[in-house]
């Protein structure tokens, strides 16, 4: 999993590099507007937010039925959903701003918009851990059922893994909606493998919360985060039929994003599950 640490916080590789791109596009815009006009200090931070801001309506756009339902997770930009099409609208109506502002200085605009481009080029390759693993053949006892399950030994179905601990605010507030996706997909196989508790800590927890989920992997030794280079919680991982990786999401998790990653999920492998 592509993935980056920075002291308790964790960030895929993805976010990483737009955040870092992100610093460095507004670092040079600030050198500029000391240097070469204010203003160029001001269309940055105007492209940054809306650019940000025209990224999520475009997402929202898309899915809207779905934010219908639930508008305030509009708000919840840290599950992700950002369209590139309308963050690119969003940088060009900035620039179109200060073109009508200060003319002779909007060429300037480009260094900034290159520097930022370059830096992420340059970390999302660095940040690209290469071959993504093969499912593991380590078999795991299923919570509830007198069974294991090795995730590399399934009938050749799709599958969502999700890593989970009772403790973690994030896994705690996605897995409703994952309960209930899951149920509403029973031609994908829906894995949720705790990391490092005991079966009586999981037990407690899905008493408490009411959340049924049919298949809970007890992995008491993290073992499947390490496998797969999971460095925080919650990690949802999209395994095709044939045990390879096909998208990783660190982080909470959003309905959106789960529906757009099981559509790409061949659909030939799905109907045979069926």
């Amino acid at each position: 999993m592509n993935a980056v640490a920075i002291g308790p916080f964790a960030f895929s590789g993805d976010r990483f590099s737009v955040i870092a791109g992100l610093i460095v596009f507004m670092l040079v815009g600030s050198l500029l507007a000391a240097r070469v006009d204010n203003r160029l200090g001001t269309f940055t931070t105007a492209a940054a937010l809306l650019g940000i801001a025209g990224a999520r309506a475009g997402h929202v756009l898309v899915h809207a039925e779905s934010f219908l339902q639930e508008p305030l997770r509009v708000l919840a930009i840290w599950q992700g959903g950002f369209s590139p099409t309308g963050g690119l609208l969003g940088v060009l109506l900035a620039a179109v701003l200060l073109w009508r502002k200060a003319p002779k200085a909007t060429p300037w605009a480009i260094l900034p918009l290159a520097a930022g481009f370059f830096v992420w080029v340059v970390v999302t390759t660095l940040t690209d851990s290469g071959t993504a693993p093969r499912a593991p053949g380590t078999s795991y006892a299923v919570l509830a059922r007198d069974e294991t399950l090795a995730i590399a030994d399934r009938k050749g179905r799709p599958a969502v893994l999700n890593l989970w601990a009772s403790w973690c605010p994030p896994c705690r507030r996605e897995m409703p909606m994952m309960a209930e996706i899951a149920t509403s997909n029973p031609e994908v196989d829906f894995l949720f493998a705790n990391q490092g508790e005991s079966r009586a800590v999981i037990g407690a927890y899905l008493r408490q919360t009411g959340v049924d989920l049919e298949t809970i992997l007890v992995d008491p030794f993290s073992d499947l985060s390490r496998h797969y280079g999971a460095i925080g919680l919650p990690a949802t991982l999209f395994i095709n039929p044939d045990g390879t990786l096909a998208a990783t999401h660190l982080g909470e998790i959003s309905r959106e994003t789960i529906a757009e990653r099981l559509a790409a999920f061949p659909s030939e492998d799905r109907k045979q599950t069926e």
